[in-house]
């Protein structure tokens, strides 16, 4: 019995979906008819779940690919979305500092504990004019050690140099910021250019220096014939270690923004002379 009131009631119900009714509109001066239609309960429930949906599409899309999203109470702003991206940035690079300064300070740790063998004096031997020299009889234990050492040039020509006929690469091309002070301590050159560009060594010469430091990140030192020296301080990374011989133009370090003292990517280059800082623009167009 109740099987069959249910199939009495879904009937009903489908013939009251399906019954046709009459749509017509008039005009309201002269009450002619229009329009006219026939419809149905279930057309015009399809007509309308239709229309719902275009229009919740249509507003999903507005609010998706245009600025109406900001117009939502809650929803940040552009200047609030461009400083969540930068401390974001800044956190990353906060998180890299930190992982940084934890290794140089278990490398102290570690020399302080004489965990650390001590690096080896790396070859810096010179080129020279073949010299004749009779070695006393007490430094002749020190010839197994020590091979003579090789010049270019004889001594009084390297000690009276002119810069300015040795030929330097430069070390990257970019803007100079901050131009070179040896009064109030600014011994070297800022430029800028952009993050990771690379670094070239200005020189030929032996690397006598490549470590990181907390105040100006990953530091180079290089050292070339005469009695000069380059200086590259604030590398992201650097691609060569202490002891390696380069050539000039060759591929020494990436540009970075690393250190306490640094404020943005630049390269801080410094250029010396028979140990004298000297004005690197003089004689290098960065």
């Amino acid at each position: 019995m109740s099987l069959d009131r249910l199939k009495n009631t879904f009937r009903s119900f489908r013939e009251r979906l399906l019954k046709d009714y009459r749509l017509s509109i008039y005009d309201n001066k002269n009450l002619t008819e229009v329009f006219a239609s026939t419809v149905t309960k279930l057309s015009v429930w399809i007509i309308l779940l239709f229309i719902s949906l275009v229009s919740v599409s249509v507003t999903l899309i507005l609010l998706f690919y245009t600025p109406l999203k900001r117009s939502i109470p809650g929803y940040p702003s552009r200047q609030m979305s461009e400083l969540i991206q930068y401390n974001s940035v800044m956190v990353d690079s906060l998180q890299n500092e930190i992982k940084k300064r934890d290794n140089y300070l278990m490398k102290i740790q570690q020399i302080i504990l004489g965990e650390i063998i001590e690096d080896t004096v790396a070859n810096t031997e010179a080129r020279i004019d073949k010299v004749e020299m009779e070695p006393m009889r007490n430094d002749s234990i020190f010839e197994t050690l020590i091979e003579p050492a090789e010049f270019s040039g004889n001594t009084q020509h390297m000690e009276g140099i002119n810069l300015s006929d040795i030929k330097f690469f430069a070390p990257v091309k970019g803007t100079v910021t901050n131009k070179f002070k040896a009064s109030p301590g600014h011994f070297g050159t800022d430029i800028v250019s952009a993050k990771n560009s690379k670094i070239a060594a200005a020189l030929d010469g032996t690397v006598i220096f490549a470590e990181w430091s907390i105040s100006t990140g990953y530091v180079l030192q290089i050292q070339h014939q005469y009695n000069i020296i380059t200086v590259y301080k604030h590398n992201s990374d650097v691609k060569v270690k202490q002891g390696d011989k380069v050539k000039a133009g060759d591929i020494v370090a990436l540009m970075g923004n690393e250190g306490e003292l640094s404020n943005g990517p630049h390269l801080h280059f410094e250029l010396w002379h028979e140990g004298n800082p000297v004005n690197a623009e003089k004689y290098i167009k960065f």
